[in-house]
């Protein structure tokens, strides 16, 4: 999706001192992978879904221009950590992150919730409840889980189980193969692909986490320009303000539990 500029958005966004910031600067590099509903491939119109439309609405209301980068998940921390892109959407923070970017305040909120094929999985009140089984569990290389997720999975028992699936768009695969048994992830774009792709039905498991996302802001670029973090936060603030914002999520209903800014930074996001 691109956004026409509207006049509303288009009052002077200024630093306290009273600067303006001009348009004279280049666009902001952005990746983004195949995560439907958030972001989608669209041929050669780019890249669409609720990430792209907030996103872009905030950098129109901050007075910027995104260039998006398709980039596999992991590949987006080593490359906003090389300079090669400026921002990452959908990024849970976390404090090792804070050693090569920094992050906006949240946009939007994310769910994780362990998966299965529908009829195959039995009922589990909690992942502890894996151990001792036989079982495989995949998760995307490269994602952070919040923290009761992470500190559940540092148990050997568990940590044995898992299985690295290597992009966004593997994990339908992998449980229909049954290369796993179950899979980590964001319920809502697996059962997303899940309803567009003939198959086995998918199901959640288990409910484990749901919490704020932001965009990484690479060092690199605060570096370059260091009052980029509150321009982008600005823009976000004016961006909700805007009745496309609301229209946006209404685009992708069931999506978006309350999110409440300024809330524990530990996040169910990538």
């Amino acid at each position: 999706m691109r956004l026409r500029r509207r006049d509303a958005c288009l009052l002077p966004l200024a630093l306290p001192t009273g600067r303006v910031w001009g348009d004279d600067k280049p666009p902001l590099r952005i990746g983004w992978s195949d995560y439907p509903p958030f972001q989608i491939k669209a041929g050669s119109a780019g890249p669409q879904g609720l990430d792209v439309e907030l996103l872009e609405l905030l950098a129109l209301a901050a007075g910027e221009r995104l260039q998006w980068q398709l980039r596999p998940w992991a590949r987006q921390m080593s490359d906003v950590s090389q300079g090669e892109l400026d921002l990452v959407p959908a990024a849970t923070h976390t404090t090792e992150r804070l050693a090569f970017a920094d992050f906006t305040q949240a946009y939007r909120q994310e769910r994780v919730a362990l998966l299965g094929l529908a009829g195959d999985a039995q009922p589990l009140r909690r992942l502890a409840d894996l151990k001792g089984r036989a079982v495989r569990v995949g998760m995307i290389r490269g994602v952070v889980f919040p923290l009761a997720v992470r500190r559940a999975l540092e148990d050997p028992e568990l940590a044995r189980l898992l299985v690295p699936v290597h992009a966004n768009d593997l994990t339908l695969s992998a449980l229909r193969a049954r290369r796993v048994d179950y899979v980590i992830d964001d319920p809502v774009t697996l059962l997303y692909r899940a309803s567009r792709d003939p198959g086995e039905a998918v199901e959640v498991v288990l409910e484990l986490a749901v919490g704020p996302v932001h965009v990484l802001v690479g060092r690199r670029a605060l570096e370059r320009r260091p009052e980029l973090l509150q321009r982008l936060n600005l823009g976000l603030q004016r961006a909700r303000q805007q009745p496309e914002w609301g229209q946006a999520l209404a685009r992708y209903p069931g999506l978006q539990p309350p999110i409440h800014v300024g809330s524990a930074m530990e996040s169910a996001g990538m």
